[in-house]
């Protein structure tokens, strides 16, 4: 996969699961503010642990962590905040960190592979 498929793939990833982010925490819009902000202070958290599977040089380490945390969501969210259940959350955090986990795992053209390639 050439770099720009890449970038093409990790944003689609992002407005694809941003918006169903977005349509999946309508789930929590009855909460009191409190909790909805502490609600989307998580969501966000993960968001970002997700992002950082494609960014990070420690790949392996972002992909634990990251599962980690979306495992851990419910009781995060639950127990410790008593937030309301959402229940599609979790699972579309689920897919979005596997969809990363594999664009980042696909095989990629070498930028400086690519270059010499072109001046030969």
């Amino acid at each position: 996969m050439a770099d720009g498929d890449y970038r093409a793939g990790l944003n689609a990833l992002n407005i694809v699961f941003g918006a169903v982010l977005g349509f999946v925490l309508v789930g929590g819009e009855n909460l009191p503010i409190f909790d909805f902000v502490a609600l989307l202070a998580l969501s966000a958290l993960i968001v970002m642990m997700i992002q950082s599977i494609a960014l990070s040089e420690y790949t392996l380490f972002s992909v634990i962590s990251t599962a980690l945390a979306i495992f851990f969501l419910p009781q995060l969210a639950e127990d410790w905040f008593s937030l309301t259940k959402v229940p599609k959350l979790q699972p579309t955090l689920a897919v979005w960190a596997i969809m990363a986990t594999l664009l980042e795992l696909w095989p990629r053209e070498h930028p400086q592979r690519h270059s010499e390639k072109s001046d030969k």
